[in-house]
């Protein structure tokens, strides 16, 4: 069976949105699944980058509106308000995040699956051992019902928080944050270290 007769066979499922169906129904080589696959990713990707957006300027309007309760100085009607406008941006804020959450991790799957058939791939085209690039196409399995699951969830719109491991998503941004801060402080001279002293006067 050819590395691409694989690959259709693990995406005929019911349970993929009918677009992603379709994609791989009208891809002939490994080559032209990747554009069409860069193409979903590519659209996944502006939608996120709207919702991003979006989530920031939430973000700002609440902050502003909890610093206007910090404030003070209204009266019990201007403050019950600025409360419910507070409450309604909170669930916009929780709603929004949701929805970015899945995107983000529709585009890191597209990017994964990419990845997974470009090296299938390449292995076939230097001749490498059928079992070897079936061992790959585990890893294509295990993505393809990633995305299946990701995909149910933001479709439906129903149990959508526990279509993301929010936990492991927060490890792995904490782990790039930890890198990018540490990288950081080594190419920042330590405060610590005290200045050369200036040469004394000869006598």
């Amino acid at each position: 069976m050819s590395v691409m007769e694989k690959l259709k066979a693990l995406f005929q499922s019911e349970k993929l949105p009918d677009e992603t169906r379709e994609l791989y129904g009208r891809a002939s080589t490994p080559w032209e699944l990747i554009r069409e696959l860069e193409g979903l990713r590519g659209r996944n990707e502006v939608e996120l980058r709207e919702n991003e957006q979006e989530l920031i300027g939430l973000e700002k309007a609440l902050l502003m509106e909890e610093n206007t309760i910090r404030t003070g100085g209204m009266t019990a009607t201007e403050e019950t308000i600025v409360l419910r406008r507070i409450e309604r941006l909170q669930k916009q804020r929780e709603n929004l995040d949701r929805q970015v959450s899945i995107y983000n991790e529709n585009v890191n799957l597209h990017l994964n699956l990419i990845s997974k058939i470009q090296e299938m791939e390449a292995m076939r085209s230097r001749g490498v051992e059928e079992d070897q690039i079936d061992r790959l196409v585990e890893d294509v399995e295990a993505h393809v019902e990633e995305y299946k699951r990701v995909s149910i969830a933001a479709e439906s719109g129903t149990s959508v928080s526990s279509a993301i491991d929010h936990s492991a998503e927060r490890r792995r941004l904490d782990e790039i944050k930890g890198r990018i801060l540490g990288a950081k402080e080594k190419e920042t001279p330590h405060a610590a270290e005290a200045p050369l002293e200036p040469p004394k006067d000869l006598e």
